[in-house]
């Protein structure tokens, strides 16, 4: 295990068509977050706000005005590739609103360069996690639970329902999925490249969900750990499930304070094949220095990048 160190707070990776990744970071509240770009040498760098250009599009008029970002807050991200390159970047952002923030990504470049073009206002009730685009248009936002239910934290820690998975359309209209209304926590959610499926992570319920987005089937699998983010591995066949071996109460514990790591959390990532619903362990344990409070993890070449939403670093393991 090596580790990519100086990077706060790594909450979600995105994998960009030339093969660098970018990095949310989801700051303590109060303080700024920001992208990070990491090239596949293992050389990171901030995105700094005034490199992200401001290009308001009325069709996405729900925000009059480009993130405030001395506290901008970013969490769960997806993304669209147009004619093989990486176009559109979705980003959840919880600083100053509790929205979806959507920016243009130029690759003709060198180094990817973002132009924020506006954000979608999820319903009254929800409080955004995780973004995954449809291929047939729109997207798919998780919502951990309800932001105004003062019975949240200790839902979430007993595994009752609570949350939601919403989908916008491209004509600007939201909707609930039927079928969830036991799942606890939906987090992490990605969409099977022919488009008829998903997969969501029900963080504080402790299970993997799979959707049958044409015929609204659902289906859980229960799991020993808290699973947060779904990644899609380069192959674009399997995903990682990244997690902790926390229990509900230590991860929130972690999650409300001001402390840089929290390695007793815990690191568990399982890469997930849908062709033969199983899954295999390649990562469990606390004993990785200060890394812990995994949140999800992406192949590069033959390593196994693992990330944290409280951690001063990005964790590598060899992936064999």
């Amino acid at each position: 295990m090596e580790f990519i160190c100086e990077v706060d707070n790594v909450e979600d990776f995105v994998r960009l068509s030339d093969g660098k990744l970018i990095g949310s970071d989801l700051a303590i509240t109060g303080t700024p977050g920001r992208f990070f770009l990491f090239d596949t040498d293992r050389s990171v760098r901030a995105i700094e706000p005034q490199e992200i250009a401001i290009a308001p599009d009325p069709a996405y008029g729900a925000c009059s005005d480009a993130p405030d970002w001395t506290v901008f807050n970013p969490h769960g991200m997806g993304s669209i590739d147009v004619d093989g390159r990486t176009s559109t970047l979705y980003a959840v952002n919880h600083g100053g609103r509790d929205v979806v923030e959507i920016f243009e990504v130029d690759m003709s470049a060198d180094t990817p360069k973002l132009t924020w073009t506006g954000c979608l206002v999820p319903p009254e009730g929800a409080w955004p996690d995780d973004v995954a685009v449809l291929p047939t248009g729109g997207l798919l936002v998780t919502s951990l639970w309800d932001p105004r239910d003062p019975d949240n934290l200790r839902k979430a820690t007993d595994g009752l329902p609570q949350g939601q998975l919403l989908k916008w359309n491209t004509d600007g209209q939201w909707s609930i999925l039927p079928g969830l209304d036991n799942v606890s926590g939906p987090n992490g959610v990605i969409v099977f490249p022919d488009s008829a499926t998903a997969y969501m992570a029900a963080w504080s319920g402790k299970q993997l969900v799979t959707i049958d987005l044409v015929s609204g089937t659902v289906e859980t699998t229960d799991l020993n750990y808290t699973p947060d983010n779904l990644t899609w591995a380069a192959d674009g066949r399997t995903f990682f499930i990244g997690g902790t071996t926390a229990n509900v109460e230590e991860a929130l514990e972690c999650f409300t304070s001001t402390r840089v790591n929290c390695p007793e959390t815990g690191v568990r990532v399982d890469r997930y094949n849908p062709d033969t619903s199983t899954s295999e362990t390649l990562i469990e344990g606390n004993e990785f220095g200060q890394f812990g409070m995994t949140t999800g993890a992406i192949d590069v070449g033959n390593e196994l990048w693992v990330n944290s939403y409280r951690s001063d670093r990005v964790a590598i393991f060899d992936l064999n």
